[in-house]
């Protein structure tokens, strides 16, 4: 009897029937490709032995000047620093509080005092504090973030305002006040001195926080139409109002939300520290400060400047951790922009990039999706442009919300929802010039981007992108419809570049549409140095991921909060890694002959080099006579090293093979299929 073979061609391929893949492959689980064969998935171990709370979203690995490794943990619920075997919750803290405003000031004074009764401890000048309702007060608008200065009693501390009041008062202070007449859109506002006029840009107002009364609600931006006097001006509401009357904002309270930093606790000894007679002489008890609530956000983005980590909750502000400055917790950068879609570190003269950000107007503040605005060189806290520094901001003008950013070789790279556009350092004045060059190409999410060897790699709502010498290029992917006809679109915000940088693989996590809750559990990847690039696909829960780091091989967590090093051996954390691959349907004799199969010859690799050879691998054999039949298997058949052959014994005209594996810790890779066969004829 004749011997037929089959050399799989390397890559999954979806888009073509069974049939028509002839010698390729169809389906694929934790495998990948080396010189154009496949073989197992690298193996992983636990990262750190606890589940951490809430969903992981961000991973990010540095050193410190100590040479210590750390790595920066991102959850729905939890921002953690783990070193070792130690997890240090720097979550940032805020505190919301709601009061009969209580503002006092000195003539001829920037100063005011403010008198918070919800406050439990004393504040700290680490603090600061945002304004949800802006405030009138003797002169002075108080409105956006200010850094609280001095600390002057337990429910009492000063900020510092931008103008001087002009008589001194002691608990003052009043929200803004909105007045209807029914059926008409037109709102009287009353708010003294608000220094607005009807000509731009000082005819801007934000209200921060929504305002019902009348049928109407106020909320965020408005320009003012009419200037009636110094104290009032009419807006322009989106609704017309059921009812004429006045309501004050917030319901005539101040709300103030607070960022509270746990700065270096104060000695617990020394004259002075504590209350009159608390402790032993000489002694004292440590005062203590007011804390807040552990922030919650939906994303992170997180970089390093030096040893500092810096961080960004999604639409929050810019937070850093000194591991050696002794802080509790990531403290707010009160100079920067408050708001921001996320942040990167740009190399070219480390300057600190925030995209999605903070554009202030003439009474308050308000996030800008589509600006990008940028810090000095040098120094994160300086965001002010001035002759003298190089912080700047630049208003992308096409598109409707930045999505991404990254800081790459020479230059920095912007997604929109649309396109992608290049930063490039251009020095004094403008410091940066922005061109869009690739139209149609913006990620989908803030994740789903990733730089491997010389090129920039990323996933749209619809296409594989990768931007390198011949710029920006549609990447050719043969597992189209595993992917984009089974995606989750509802939480395509939660798509994870996966790049394995030593392994060559440029992947992305998922939610296929069987995730309900939206997390990923699905993985496509392929190969960027083989010649044919081979992509697969499969199911792997992975929420957050960052290539090869300060720890090694690639950091990966999945939605659980476990956090897993990878590319450590070939187990699953202790469990059998299930690998498998099904080719698609070959002929076993010529033309249109069915044929008689009585023995396969398999060949593989079944262990490392110079390691043991101990795989144990399963094949199945799936046979039709015609493409589309109900297939037949017949196995699974075990083979290891010592298998010479197959004995079969089944007739048909088509066949495909699907190959896995469930042993611990080995490792395979396919070689050349071969069969002994006899033909049948043609029925």
């Amino acid at each position: 009897m004749p011997f037929g073979g089959v050399k799989l061609i390397p890559g999954v391929n979806v888009e073509r029937t069974p049939t028509l893949n002839e010698a390729g492959y169809s389906a694929s689980q934790l495998i990948r490709w080396r010189d154009g064969l496949a073989q197992k998935y690298g193996g992983w171990e636990n990262f750190y032995p606890f589940a951490l709370a809430g969903v992981p979203r961000d991973l990010h690995a540095w050193q410190d000047l100590n040479q210590v490794n750390r790595l920066g943990v991102g959850t729905t619920e939890v921002l953690g620093v783990i070193t070792g075997a130690t997890l240090k919750d720097i979550t940032p803290q805020t505190l919301l509080s709601d009061f009969t405003p209580d503002f006092s000031t000195t003539m001829g004074s920037p100063v005011v005092e403010i008198d918070d009764p919800n406050l439990t401890a004393p504040v700290s000048s680490f603090d600061s504090v945002f304004f949800n309702t802006p405030i009138s007060v003797d002169g002075i608008i108080l409105s956006g973030l200010y850094p609280i200065e001095t600390i002057t009693g337990a429910t009492t501390y000063t900020i510092r305002a931008a103008t001087n009041a002009v008589a001194g008062v002691t608990g003052g202070g009043a929200v803004p006040v909105f007045t209807t007449v029914v059926t008409s859109a037109n709102v009287s506002v009353q708010f003294d001195d608000h220094g607005l006029s009807t000509v731009a840009p000082e005819n801007t107002i934000v209200f921060p926080i929504p305002t019902t009364g009348n049928g109407i609600t106020i909320d965020g931006l408005y320009n003012a139409a009419t200037i009636s006097d110094v104290d009032n001006f009419v807006i322009q509401s989106n609704a017309v109002a059921t009812a004429s009357g006045s309501f004050s904002m917030n319901g005539g309270d101040a709300q103030l939300l607070y960022y509270i930093a746990l700065g270096p606790p104060p000695a617990g000894v020394g004259y002075g520290i504590g209350g009159y007679g608390l402790g032993g002489y000489g002694t004292g008890v440590a005062q203590s400060v007011q804390t807040g609530d552990p922030i919650s956000p939906d994303d992170w983005t997180q970089d390093n400047w030096g040893q500092i980590l810096l961080t960004c909750p999604k639409d929050g502000g810019i937070y850093y951790w000194d591991p050696t400055g002794g802080f509790g917790n990531a403290s707010l950068v009160s100079s920067g922009p408050v708001f921001n879609t996320g942040m990167f570190v740009s190399t070219s003269a480390q300057i600190l990039v925030a995209f999605g950000s903070t554009i202030a107007q003439q009474i308050g503040v308000l996030q800008d999706p589509m600006l990008v605005q940028w810090s000095d060189s040098g120094n994160f806290f300086d965001w002010t442009p001035t002759e003298e520094n190089l912080a700047r901001n630049f208003r992308i003008p096409i598109g409707s919300r930045i999505v991404a950013g990254l800081a790459v070789s020479n230059q920095n790279l912007i997604w929109t929802d649309l396109d992608l556009w290049v930063m490039n350092f251009v020095g004094y004045p403008n410091v940066y010039g922005f061109n869009k060059i690739g139209a149609g190409a913006g990620a989908c999410s803030m994740h789903a981007i990733q730089q491997l060897r010389g090129g920039v790699y990323w996933m749209g709502k619809s296409n594989f992108y990768r931007y390198a010498g011949n710029g920006v290029e549609v990447m050719e992917c043969p597992v189209w419809d595993a992917i984009f006809q089974n995606i989750n679109m509802d939480y395509i915000q939660n798509v994870r570049a996966m790049p394995n940088t030593a392994f060559n693989e440029m992947g992305y996590f998922y939610p296929s549409l069987a995730s309900v809750n939206g997390e990923n559990d699905s993985y496509v990847k392929f190969n960027i140095t083989e010649p044919s690039k081979p992509w697969d696909y499969g199911m792997m829960p992975r929420s957050a991921w960052t290539d090869q780091n300060v720890f090694g091989p690639p950091i990966g967590a999945n939605p659980g909060g476990v956090i897993y090093q990878h590319e450590t051996g070939n187990d699953a954390a202790g469990q059998p890694l299930v690998w498998s691959y099904t080719t698609g349907y070959f002929r076993i004799a010529e033309g249109e002959e069915y044929a008689f199969v009585d023995q396969w010859r398999p060949d593989f690799k079944f262990g490392e080099f110079g390691g043991a050879q101990g795989a144990q691998i399963m094949m199945t054999f799936n046979v039709v006579n015609f493409p589309g039949d109900v297939p037949i298997p017949y196995g699974p058949y075990l083979v290891d090293e010592t298998t010479q052959y197959i004995s079969t014994r089944f007739r048909g005209g088509l066949v495909s093979i699907t190959f896995s594996g469930s042993d611990l810790g080995t490792f395979s890779r396919l070689g050349y299929v071969r069969y002994r066969f006899s033909p049948q004829g043609r029925r």
